[in-house]
């Protein structure tokens, strides 16, 4: 039994993780977890022209629901991962993989970090959870998607804004 072991596919996790700590929190709604950066879950990693595997073309594919990756495509990517200990000795990993066109990258240097966000072709979450004894008892993968913040907050802001300048002119004056 694990952390996340009952939580269906499908499930809608929420959280975040730092680009830079690899630390970070997620949530299915119910159960929260805290990780932070380890040395064998790799923190922040740049591949230059990875060759993607049968495998994960078929997952990027369902993820996006079209037939945009096959076998031998030449992609480049950033990974940012983090985990946590569980208390049974287990251990979950969560992250974020950036795929981007192959020629996003000259090398394998984080130093390329940040990335222009205009080049990303697809977002991934997925966590990764193993038991005591390294075997897996929960995995999943989604994609990411931008959540715009809802119009009336921006009008809030711009509001408040505005009324901040005219306080200032006011003084001012």
């Amino acid at each position: 039994m694990g952390v996340y072991s009952g939580v269906p596919q499908g499930t809608i996790f929420s959280g975040f993780i730092d680009d830079e700590t690899a630390s970070g929190q997620i949530s299915d709604g119910v159960t929260l977890t805290v990780f932070g950066s380890h040395i064998a879950a790799g923190g922040l990693t740049v591949a230059d022209n990875f060759i993607l595997a049968e495998e994960d073309a078929v997952l990027l594919n369902a993820l996006t629901g079209a037939s945009l990756y096959a076998e031998g495509d030449i992609l480049d990517g950033i990974n940012i991962e983090g985990d946590v200990g569980t208390d049974g000795g287990g251990r979950i990993e969560i992250g974020l993989s950036y795929l981007f066109a192959p020629d996003t990258f000259a090398d394998d240097n984080p130093a390329n970090y940040p990335f222009d966000p205009a080049e990303l072709q697809l977002a991934l979450f997925f966590i990764f959870e193993e038991d005591a004894s390294g075997a897996e008892v929960y995995h999943g993968a989604g994609r990411l998607d931008a959540v715009p913040l809802p119009s009336a907050v921006w009008l809030l802001g711009v509001g408040i804004m505005s009324l901040l300048g005219v306080a200032r002119r006011k003084i001012v004056t």
